[in-house]
């Protein structure tokens, strides 16, 4: 297989963009070309992404965790990339919109070549391989607290063609205070170096894994 691989995320305090930078360097460690790309609540971002998701033979989508939900500027930008035009419209359905976007819908992107079409989706061996990676606090439940968010985020990514592999989470301070009697208890230092170890061999162990098959 070709060895490119992109990382895209978004991270509003630093903890995911830890795990993605420390899931490059382990790429690039083992021979791979990887592209990295920090999604913004931002039109360019959203409708104009720099690269094109499916040029890649694996992509790591990551996102802090807010009331249970990834970011939504990162699945506003896997929704663009499954259906093919402006995530906007798909929303409308449901009286939704994206407000940081101001610039009307494009005339090209609501025109009968750009509808949706549904069909039955076959994910193999020779598909490109996907993760997620997550960054949460859970101070009530722990990781439970970063399924859903994960589990979202991975289904836009078969959407879009990518056989999921599997998720990483780690916790990461929210609140400047110790937090007792919390599920992880005092996480002010997290993500720390053990938790970026624990991302680099979950890694190693999926490339590991995809190489040996046949």
């Amino acid at each position: 297989m070709n060895k490119k691989c992109l990382i895209t995320y978004s991270s509003y305090t630093g903890h995911t963009e830890k795990v993605a930078v420390r899931f490059k360097s382990t790429f690039e460690e083992n021979g791979w070309q990887c592209d990295m790309f920090h999604v913004r609540k931002n039109a360019d971002d959203i409708l104009r992404p720099p690269y094109d998701i499916r040029q890649y033979d694996f992509v790591c989508a990551g996102s802090g965790v807010r009331v249970h939900l990834p970011y939504n500027e990162v699945m506003n930008m896997l929704r663009r990339f499954r259906t093919g035009t402006d995530p906007r419209i798909v929303l409308s359905n449901r009286d939704e919109t994206i407000p940081y976007i101001s610039e009307p819908i494009s005339e090209q992107a609501t025109s009968p070549g750009k509808r949706l079409v549904h069909r039955k989706i076959i994910l193999g061996p020779d598909s490109p391989k996907a993760i997620v990676f997550i960054t949460y606090a859970g101070y009530e439940f722990g990781p439970k607290e970063a399924e859903p968010a994960a589990s979202l985020m991975a289904l836009e990514l078969e959407h879009i063609g990518f056989q999921y592999l599997g998720m990483f989470c780690c916790p990461g301070k929210f609140i400047d205070r110790p937090m007792e009697g919390t599920f992880h208890g005092d996480i002010r230092d997290r993500p720390n170096e053990k938790d970026l170890l624990k991302a680099q061999f979950f890694i190693e162990d999926i490339l590991e894994a995809i190489a040996e098959r046949p």
